[in-house]
């Protein structure tokens, strides 16, 4: 090597190494959900839904049985079906979702920056949120009903052939697609008053920012309600993390990735079943054990698990207020003139929790049908009651019984 070549491999080496030192290579740590104070506002109206949706869930689930829900999948799929609501059965949509207090415009604008963001915040978590609705060719939903939930939700629209077996197989290759195979379908078979299927699908994928070492996992007794006992295997890690102990439970938070999403598992004091925990929660307790959380160094063990979940929510829904929705008396006249109600509320849910981190996905899709042919009928063949009023105000100003129809006098 001659000296000529030797200075011009040490520049080039110098040069190299000023240029490391001048841009250092920055890690990606993703961005934070930046939120108005009303969607803050609807952030809390979320979690006390889910509160209700996750107690009335759970109390009708047996002790030999997981439950694993997501309820910002039922809330999106019913806000979407809300849009085309109207009357008695928007107020009690809005009641029983924890949208009033709310205008239409700003639950739509909330669902649209979480469906726009969240997906944005952690490089290492994967966060899909996808929306569809799928109508009966012969049936014609109003423009503006569909303009709103594409605008607002990103939704899918399609046409399609109800009478025909792959148009199930259609919607269901959606579903797949949207959950990574995890959920592989929604629909068993399109009823034949059905108009209309308005489907959520969220998936999450993410490793866990500090990862259980599968070497250390171990088999373990886990105590079930029960009172039996089972073998399971038990994954075990030294970390920092976060933790809240309240006087009747002990949290911990496991953050995923860069830090933007994160598991909090939640434990009832010993003597309490999960089940007497979960009919007490509300939301103060909630926000009271979440704000008691402060970094703490812990030994975790947690066991692993994986699971598939299923629901149909039309009596859980009807119970919280929305019974309005499935009945002949829904008016749903902003999708159509056309008599519509919910017909079937479906949600199914996938979890699988393991040394690497954590897999998610959700789908709920709301079927919307004809409400029965026959118009209301009603016989006053006894005596009753009858009023006069001035409609607007409500003032009244007659008002009488019928006995006897047949009387011309007193």
């Amino acid at each position: 090597m001659t000296p000529k070549t030797t200075t011009l491999i040490s520049l080039l080496l110098l040069i190299f190494s000023t240029a490391c030192k001048k841009s250092p290579v920055k890690p990606i740590v993703g961005k934070d959900l930046v939120l108005t104070a009303t969607e803050q506002q609807k952030v809390a109206a979320d979690n006390a839904f889910t509160l209700k949706l996750f107690k009335a869930t759970f109390s009708g689930t047996p002790d030999n049985q997981n439950l694993f829900i997501s309820p910002l999948s039922v809330s999106m799929a019913i806000g979407m079906t809300s849009n085309g609501s109207n009357g008695q059965t928007l107020t009690a949509i809005r009641n029983t979702m924890n949208f009033n207090g709310f205008t239409e415009d700003q639950v739509n604008s909330y669902y649209h920056t979480l469906i726009t963001e969240l997906p944005q915040l952690d490089p290492k978590a994967t966060v899909k949120i996808a929306n569809s609705i799928w109508y009966a060719n012969t049936f014609t939903p109003l423009p503006a009903f569909l303009q709103t939930n594409t605008t607002n939700y990103n939704a899918k629209i399609a046409g399609v052939d109800f009478k025909s077996a792959a148009t199930k197989d259609l919607i269901n290759s959606w579903v797949n697609d949207q959950t990574n195979g995890k959920i592989t379908k929604i629909v068993d078979q399109i009823p034949s008053n059905a108009v209309m299927y308005l489907i959520n699908a969220i998936y999450f994928k993410s490793t866990w920012k500090d990862r259980f070492d599968a070497a250390k996992t171990k088999k373990a007794d886990f105590h079930l309600s029960t009172g039996g006992i089972v073998q399971a295997d038990f994954m075990n890690n030294d970390l920092n993390c976060n933790v809240s102990i309240a006087s009747d439970a002990t949290a911990i938070e496991l953050p995923y990735g860069n830090g933007k999403y994160s598991m909090v598992l939640v434990s009832p004091k010993e003597g309490t079943s999960v089940k007497d925990y979960v009919a007490g929660l509300d939301s103060a307790k909630w926000k009271i054990l979440m704000a008691g959380l402060g970094s703490s160094h812990a030994i975790i063990s947690l066991p692993k698990f994986k699971f598939s979940y299923e629901i149909i929510l039309n009596d859980i829904l009807s119970s919280l207020g929305m019974a309005n929705a499935f009945s002949d008396f829904a008016d749903f006249t902003r999708i159509s003139a056309t008599g519509l109600k919910i017909t079937e509320v479906k949600h199914k849910a996938y979890v699988d929790v393991n040394e690497d981190g954590t897999e998610a996905a959700a789908v709920t899709s709301v079927s919307v049908g004809l409400t029965s042919a026959a118009p209301f009928s009603y016989a006053f063949n006894r005596p009753f009651v009858f009023a006069i009023r001035e409609m607007k105000t409500g003032l009244v100003l007659f008002a009488g019984v019928v006995n006897d129809p047949t009387l011309s006098g007193n």
